[in-house]
């Protein structure tokens, strides 16, 4: 299992060393299930959302408020697990995922705002 993140589907300007890693890792990960299609290994993906860690500790308010539990994403991984569900999408991962289908220059736009603001764009 490869650990992602939502914002592999969407660059968020305030991370984007982040952002870009997670989406590398999302492409090998897709990349390497079908190199691995015709054996009995299965390539995984927890596309992962904030979750409440002391990692991100500095944000706060309407930020953190979002994020996840971590117990409760380690159940959504599990149970995601146990049905052999290769992509893994707890709580708004899924709602980015297909935002940045759907909208993904105004998701890029709301993304973008942290950012401006931190650096007084």
């Amino acid at each position: 299992m490869n650990v992602t993140s939502g914002l592999a589907f969407i660059p968020f300007p305030l991370a984007p060393i982040y952002s870009a890693t997670k989406s590398g890792l999302r492409a090998y990960t897709q990349a390497l299930r079908v190199q691995l299609k015709k054996t009995n290994i299965k390539v995984f993906e927890l596309v992962a959302p904030g979750a409440k860690t002391p990692l991100n500790d500095k944000f706060a308010g309407d930020v953190t408020s979002k994020m996840m539990e971590p117990d409760k994403l380690i159940a959504e991984a599990v149970k995601g697990l146990s049905k052999d569900k290769l992509e893994i999408l707890p709580g708004i991962a899924g709602i980015l995922k297909y935002m940045s289908r759907i909208i993904p220059g105004l998701l890029f736009k709301e993304m973008s705002k942290p950012a401006e603001k931190a650096f007084n764009l």
